[in-house]
């Protein structure tokens, strides 16, 4: 079987830290764990992993200082946020501070698996190097960049409803893409259109989160023209 990627699972409870491990095994990734901040910056130096699932709560280095270490080694590994919902506030700090997004206890695995997805196209991304776009020039990710930013900061219920079919949809269709299914990569694109345009009718989605997504659909499209 082709792994998918390599995500090291970052927890001091060894309960959360196992069920995370089995999860992600049985989806085809190859999955480490770490019990403490010291034991996770040790791997992550000796073999870049695709993505971090990373702890808030730690006994000695909490989350926040890992993340600070981790981005100070290499700062393209994208980094999630494992928080419980006391510490929602905290793990939205977390972001400026350079995690690719967070996802609470306890979990929501779809929720999960999007996140998951999502930073996993952005670690391929920057792993290429640097190129023309915020993704290296790939105009799916992008795409899937785009909604899942957008969607992330919708309120609720949106963000629950709305938020994640476009999260799904957006996924599907860069994975139809790299797939070479072009009619389905397309027919998600327009689902993809449909739900932004319900969303923008609700108020959930606007502003430069609106023009994001709607920029990312015309790369995606035209790319989908040329047959690339």
């Amino acid at each position: 079987m082709t792994l998918l990627g390599r995500i090291l699972v970052v927890d001091d409870e060894a309960a959360v830290a196992e069920i995370l491990s089995e999860y992600f095994t049985t989806q085809g990734y190859a999955v480490e764990t770490a019990p403490n901040g010291a034991a996770a910056l040790a791997v992550v130096a000796r073999q870049r992993p695709d993505l971090v699932l990373l702890d808030m709560r730690m006994p000695g280095m909490d989350g926040m200082e890992v993340l600070r270490r981790i981005r100070a080694i290499d700062a393209t590994v994208p980094v999630i946020m494992v928080t419980a919902n006391e510490d929602i506030v905290l793990a939205r700090e977390t972001l400026k501070s350079g995690a690719f997004d967070y996802v609470p206890k306890p979990f929501d695995f779809g929720y999960l698996d999007r996140a998951v997805s999502a930073g996993l196209l952005q670690s391929a991304a920057s792993a290429k190097g640097p190129a023309d776009g915020p993704t290296g020039g790939d105009p799916w990710k992008d795409l899937v960049l785009a909604v899942f930013r957008a969607a992330r900061a919708m309120g609720e219920p949106g963000k629950t409803s709305t938020g994640a079919r476009l999260e799904s949809a957006a996924l599907a269709a860069a994975r139809d893409a790299a797939a070479g299914r072009a009619p389905q990569a397309g027919e998600h694109l327009s689902e993809i259109e449909f739900l932004a345009s319900v969303a923008g009718d609700l108020g959930d989605l606007a502003g430069a989160g609106r023009k994001a997504v709607d920029a990312a659909l015309s790369g995606a499209r035209r790319t989908l023209a040329r047959g690339r």
